[in-house]
């Protein structure tokens, strides 16, 4: 009976800045293609999901000599590791800052490796963990500097500096989503990641002798120059000069975003990408995508990086352009979900005639007296003769012939769309006789509604022994039913016990939302509860 109102923010730290707000608008669908197939790599946690990778990419036990474990808590002097395990045949896992996560030191005992390389200084990982590494493996080692940058050069001189390197990639150490993506790109060329201060004015002399040492040749710069600075790009065209006519030493990948600068980056590090695996995580985080650097290296394939919940269209074209066969997906549902995997495109959760639309008490409708244009009424017993979107009713209509055929009993649709001025008369009579604040537990405001979209409907028991209300149909079998299988329908049972803190509204197990059958299954097998958790928006407990 309900509903919401600010757009979301994206908070995550990282070389680019994000839109302040998720996609507003329906997205194409690109171009047409065979349908990849998905998959996912996860675990319980950060931790759990980069022993999986490393399973993946070392399936044999003992397979290993070295293992390098990084930081799960910070990104920052892990940035460089995964092209640098690469290089070495090595392996890379998470570990918590303060000891040796206990999965993790499951698989360093699965992996037997000769030595371990701990990343980066105590303040990133601490002195206990190679304590707690040495009563699995004996040679245990730090790699570290006084900061991020001098961490970066560590790691890389120590694993590239026997042999040099042809090219390297050269990323802000002031965030972390380009080295990210650059991290499979460099590994799959046998090339470093360099951290280097992207607002500085030029190139530090310490970058510049770690090039020179290595015998770099050519650079690829990871963003756009409010990333790494002009100066810094400037430097490296003098650092790195050619005398080869029409030629040049550097170049840049950028978009206009982090999403757009990995595929910028993937097609210069891929030219000739065959048709394959496509790995994709999340760009909200870094933990996922840093882990799985070195499997996407050793397997020299593309990572891409996502919004949770949806597609790009610039996503959906870079997999048809690359002919990825499978979206391999990385980190569980609550980091990334399957409809990304299945190249669903975008839609608004802004609009209130998009069929992911988020009304909630934070989220107005963005027209408040909004009316939807294609209402009817559902073939089903309607108590109230109300009208609901087409495609909500006709999805109704076979959620409540689905409930008869499997002898939970049938349904009724006691309420459907409201009006603007009949979610006033609604909320009014509410207020009167129950005062605010029992009224905003139970009605929304108007404009705030659900029911104003035409997609939420009160649905009630017809015939049941022990209920003749929708207020009680949770006990009755046509209820009990309904939590099981209103996915199935397209529905999701929008204000669930135990969500109050996040919707706002007290467990209504009779109002359902219609959301459309892919994202219903997907919030389903994701195991989510709240349409403000699956769209990675904040709770709105209160106006």
């Amino acid at each position: 009976m309900h509903g919401g109102g600010r757009l979301a923010r994206w908070a995550a730290a990282g070389a680019l800045m994000l839109p302040a707000a998720l996609p507003v608008a329906v997205l194409g669908a690109g171009p047409a293609n065979a349908a990849p197939s998905t998959d996912r790599i996860s675990g319980a946690d950060r931790y759990a999901t980069s022993v999986a990778l490393s399973r993946k990419a070392f399936p044999m036990a003992g397979s290993v000599a070295t293992v390098y474990l990084v930081s799960g808590q910070s990104p920052y002097d892990a940035l460089s590791a995964g092209p640098a395990a690469v290089a070495q045949g090595a392996a890379m896992l998470l570990t918590q800052s303060d000891r040796l996560t206990a999965v993790t030191a499951a698989e360093l005992e699965r992996l037997a490796p000769e030595r371990v390389v701990v990343v980066g200084g105590r303040g990133a990982v601490s002195d206990a963990v190679l304590t707690d590494a040495r009563a699995v493996v004996p040679t245990v080692e730090r790699v570290g500097g006084a900061d991020r940058y001098a961490t970066s050069a560590a790691l890389v001189r120590a694993a590239f500096g026997p042999s040099g390197a042809h090219t390297a990639y050269i990323a802000t150490g002031r965030g972390y989503a380009d080295a990210l993506a650059a991290g499979p790109a460099a590994g799959a060329g046998a090339s470093p990641v360099v951290l280097v201060d992207g607002r500085a004015a030029g190139l530090s002399a310490g970058t510049r002798a770690l090039l020179d040492e290595l015998a770099v040749e050519t650079a690829t710069i990871v963003g756009g120059t409010a990333v790494v600075s002009a100066g810094v790009e400037a430097d490296l065209r003098e650092a790195l000069a050619t005398s080869v006519p029409g030629t040049t030493a550097v170049t840049r990948a950028a978009g206009s975003d982090r999403y757009a600068t990995a595929i910028s980056l993937n097609r210069l590090a891929f030219p000739d990408l065959v048709a394959g695996d496509a790995y994709v995580a999340t760009g909200l985080g870094y933990a996922d995508a840093l882990s799985v650097s070195v499997l996407a290296g050793r397997q020299q394939r593309p990572l891409y990086l996502s919004i949770p919940y949806c597609a790009s269209t610039a996503l959906r074209s870079e997999m048809t352009r690359t002919g990825a066969t499978r979206v391999r997906l990385v980190g569980g549902p609550g980091a990334i979900r399957g409809l990304v995997g299945r190249l669903e495109p975008c839609r608004s959760t802004r609009s209130a005639s998009s069929l992911w639309v988020v009304v909630n008490k934070k989220r107005p409708l963005d027209t408040l007296r909004y009316a939807p244009s294609s209402l009817v009424k559902p073939s089903l017993s309607n108590i109230n003769g109300q009208s609901l979107r087409s495609d909500a009713a006709a999805a109704l209509a076979r959620l409540a012939a689905g409930s008869r055929d499997a002898g939970a009993g049938r349904i009724a649709m006691l309420s459907g769309y409201r009006s603007y001025s009949y979610q006033s008369t609604v909320y009014a009579n509410k207020l009167a006789s129950a005062g605010r604040a029992e009224a905003d537990r139970w009605v929304a405001r108007p404009g705030y509604s659900e029911h104003q979209t035409g997609l939420g409907t009160d649905v009630s028991p017809v015939g049941a022994s022990t209920c003749s209300s929708y207020t009680c149909i949770g006990s009755t079998p046509q209820g009990r039913w309904i939590a099981a299988n209103a996915w199935r329908y397209g529905f999701v049972v929008r204000y669930e016990k135990g969500q109050t803190e996040v919707t706002g509204y007290n467990p209504e197990p009779w109002h359902l939302r219609y959301v459309g059958a892919a994202l219903a299954r997907d919030y389903h097998e994701g195991g989510f509860h709240s349409m403000e958790a699956y769209f990675d928006l904040p709770p709105a407990p209160s106006y």
